[in-house]
């Protein structure tokens, strides 16, 4: 397949995934926002500290509010990874690369964009909420189902679904962090919840559809530890770190092995992590310091998979 192909359909795929998940980011931060408005004045920018946008967010000149927040990470013309650009960017991709995917995923995609341009018209971005949020959910849902009832499984469909597990990794990390971006790890040993926290647990595995499954797995109170150990090495869980990596692994498997040497093995070497780590472990480095060496490895991966594939050689 040809490199600029490769390249479409795998940043088309990766796209989609990345509005999706803004979109979970944004939705779990309203639910904790509306527990209890009054508990962390800084809440609203929490957003914007996992997505790693402080600079280009302090560039708008915006107050730090959560409308305003909502309003950058949805909408903002200016902001790469904003909602609106993600799901144009997976239509432009898409549009280059029609020949490559079924007509049904195209129509889907194209439908979503122009769907998008109405809404926009209509919508007030500092009001943006739990519908247009549920909204693009189930959008991206509508196209992976497309996808896998309609699609031949060659090198393109290996290529889009290498694209959504990489990019839903990077992103499960980032949502993981909404409750614990701005809290110090010694808060997250071992210990009896805090009032509330319930709730917002509860909320953060929303965020993942997460939540019947740690009611199957655990059959008890939710708490923040396993709450962890369900989002990071749980094999059955679709949005898992684990799960992610099996799957990455998996395609890469399928993908041309002469030029995939690299990616194969660092997609192999944290799939062994993840299949034999311990919550336990992850706690002795400290959560945030696992998560944010876990980004900076599906960082590298991404760059891998990049040279071995979508670059001319």
């Amino acid at each position: 397949m040809l490199s600029r192909v490769a390249s479409h359909l795998y940043w088309m795929s990766r796209y989609l995934e990345r509005a999706e998940n803004m979109a979970r980011i944004l939705d779990v931060t309203q639910s904790i926002a509306m527990l209890d408005p009054s508990a962390d004045a800084g809440g609203a920018m929490t957003p914007i500290v996992i997505t790693e946008t402080q600079t280009e967010f302090a560039a708008t000149g915006l107050a730090p509010t959560y409308e305003n927040v909502v309003a950058f990470l949805a909408w903002d013309r200016q902001h790469p990874s904003s909602i609106r650009n993600c799901l144009e960017a997976t239509r432009e991709n898409a549009r280059a690369v029609r020949g490559s995917i079924t007509s049904e995923m195209w129509e889907n995609i194209n439908d979503t964009w122009i769907a998008l341009q109405d809404l926009a018209r209509t919508t007030d971005p500092r009001l943006t909420g739990n519908a247009f949020f549920e909204w693009v959910k189930e959008r991206s849902h509508l196209f992976r189902g497309i996808t896998l009832a309609t699609a031949r499984r060659d090198q393109p469909y290996h290529f889009v679904r290498l694209g959504t597990f990489i990019e839903r990794a990077d992103n499960t990390a980032r949502i993981l962090n909404v409750k614990y971006a701005q809290q110090d790890p010694e808060d997250f040993r071992e210990r009896p919840d805090q009032e509330g926290d319930y709730y917002r647990l509860s909320a953060v595995l929303r965020s993942v559809s997460a939540l019947e499954a740690y009611r199957d797995t655990y059959r008890d109170m939710i708490d923040g530890r396993r709450v962890a150990e369900l989002m990071i090495f749980d094999a059955k869980l679709p949005r898992s770190l684990r799960f992610c990596f099996e799957e990455t692994s998996r395609v890469l498997e399928d993908l041309p092995a002469h030029t995939g040497r690299i990616p194969r093995r660092q997609a192999a070497e944290l799939k062994a992590r993840l299949r034999y780590g311990t919550i336990d472990e992850v706690f002795e480095v400290g959560l945030k310091r696992y998560l944010a060496d876990f980004l900076l490895d599906v960082y590298e991966l991404g760059d891998a998979v990049n040279a071995a594939y979508m670059e001319l050689h």
